[in-house]
């Protein structure tokens, strides 16, 4: 059995009532309209009859003679509504007729013995008394006496045709009552079609988000308090429709990252494996051959171990190296932060590497001001900037290397680190802090490095707060453009987030 119920149509259910309504009182109105005028037209010709019976008697008691008034009377209601009039005197004590226009009219004993209408004789008394008789077929009969009592003026006007066409209503009220219908219609149609435009919206909104169409526009809604529901509705739609798309999107996002993350991881363990095998692999080819050859000479024995304590070191570079990294990506959070004078930090600094000769020709400038300080960890930066200047020495084949302030602003300063070498191919530059990248893998072997040095310098500038990137100079080398926090107290903390808000 099919529960669903029948779906009727709202501005239908409007729209009936409100019309049938107004079509009864319209045609209400008619009717008694109608009624009223052929009432108010019956009455005018009653006047008229009832005007002359007065006069003709007033001529009676002043004791002139009515013949005049009724000839007149005669000829000029000729052809007229009045055409059939009938006006009597007779004398009261006998009965006997004294003078008529129109045809013989029944006398008051037949009217009133055939009941024709009731108690007109016997109100002949009275000097007005008229019956309106339709269903008698009379319109009008009245008797009246004189004021002396010596006559009776008996009218008659029988129903006939052109009495029921003078008093039947104006025919325009029925096409006005037409019109009228036709035209109430169309307004009520109009008037309930705008009243149910939001219900119509919110179908049409149904039917679009049901299919996942284009919504419809919030200005289409009217401004009543309908509209401002249907408003609601369609933002709370909204906004549910884009929380749940900002979930998809994120579980996506959260989905790419896993894979990324997981490729990452992958290709990082490749790169590990094939690092490590390539040391173990030539420390086992040289001590194989030592034990395989008891009696080698001096000279080549301790040519062979010293190839194998070099690559022994470069192993245990590599395993530091990696150490250094897994610290800092898991362990970014327990990093203590202190303030630093950076310019003290990068003089000292200079003076180490000068006196270690680890830059081997090349020299090492510095241009920091003073009071720059920032927040940072000694131990991070004293590795960021070591790597910066023995992969400037090992890679770079130029003659000066660079450290200096480039820019600050209410939080950062930015400094650049530079050297006045070959630079690198411009693919390789989106490529550098790659974990194990080599812009030329042989010649970085040879010169001991274990491509971790730049993703190490990343990492701590990162985990401090700071960022890296790098670009070939405009007039050579390579330079690498980083920022680190100023160092700033908790109270100058608060005074700047109050004047941001």
């Amino acid at each position: 059995m099919d529960l669903k119920k029948k779906r009727t149509n709202y501005q239908l259910k409007l729209f009936l009532p409100i019309v049938g309504l107004l079509w009864v009182i319209i045609i209400a109105v008619e009717i008694a309209q109608y009624k009223r005028e052929k009432e108010y037209r019956a009455e005018m010709i009653r006047a008229r009859i009832e005007f002359m019976n007065k006069r003709l008697l007033n001529l009676i008691e002043e004791g002139e003679d009515p013949s005049a008034f009724l000839h007149f009377i005669d000829k000029y209601y000729e052809a007229s509504v009045l055409d059939n009039l009938s006006m009597t005197l007779y004398d009261a004590d006998t009965g006997d007729e004294k003078i008529r226009i129109g045809f013989p009219s029944p006398t008051p004993e037949l009217l009133s013995t055939r009941g024709k209408i009731a108690g007109a004789y016997i109100a002949a008394n009275n000097n007005d008394d008229s019956t309106y008789i339709q269903p008698d077929k009379a319109f009008y009969y009245s008797v009246n006496k004189s004021a002396d009592g010596r006559y009776l003026a008996q009218t008659f006007l029988p129903l006939n045709a052109k009495i029921a066409t003078e008093i039947k209503g104006n025919p325009w009220l029925r096409f006005f009552v037409l019109f009228g219908c036709a035209g109430i219609t169309i307004l009520t149609y109009i008037a309930t079609r705008h009243l149910t435009k939001n219900i119509r919206l919110l179908r049409e909104f149904v039917s679009k988000a049901s299919n996942d169409h284009d919504f419809v526009a919030l200005d289409k809604f009217a401004n009543d308090d309908l509209g401002e529901i249907s408003r609601q509705v369609v933002n709370m739609y909204n906004m549910r429709k884009a929380a749940l798309a900002s979930r998809e999107l994120e579980h996506r996002v959260a989905l790419k990252a896993t894979e990324e993350h997981s490729n990452l991881k992958r290709q990082f363990t490749n790169n590990i494996n094939h690092e490590l095998k390539t040391p173990a692999g030539i420390i086992k080819g040289y001590v194989d051959t030592i034990i395989e050859n008891p009696g080698m000479d001096e000279e080549s024995r301790n040519h062979f171990l010293l190839k194998t304590q070099e690559h022994i070191q470069r192993l245990c570079d590599i395993l530091n190296d990696l150490s250094t990294m897994t610290r800092l990506e898991d362990g970014a959070q327990n990093i203590s932060l202190e303030r630093i004078d950076f310019k003290e930090f990068v003089d000292n600094l200079a003076c180490d590497i000068d006196e270690s000769g680890i830059i081997g020709d090349m020299t090492f400038y510095t241009n920091i001001p003073d009071n720059c300080f920032v927040k940072g960890n000694n131990t991070l930066l004293t590795g960021a900037i070591m790597n910066l200047v023995k992969n400037a020495a090992a890679y770079s084949k130029g003659t000066e290397m660079s450290l200096r302030l480039l820019t600050e602003n209410q939080r950062f300063y930015t400094f650049v680190f530079s050297d006045n070498g070959q630079g690198v191919p411009e693919e390789s530059i989106p490529m550098l802090f790659e974990r194990f990248y080599r812009v030329d893998k042989g010649r970085s072997r040879k010169a001991g490095g274990t491509g971790l040095g730049l993703p190490i310098v990343r990492s701590s500038l990162n985990t401090i707060g700071g960022s890296i990137s790098v670009n070939n100079g405009e007039h050579g080398g390579l330079e690498f453009v980083f920022t680190l926090q100023k160092w700033r107290t908790k109270q100058a903390e608060q005074h700047n987030d109050e004047k941001k808000a």
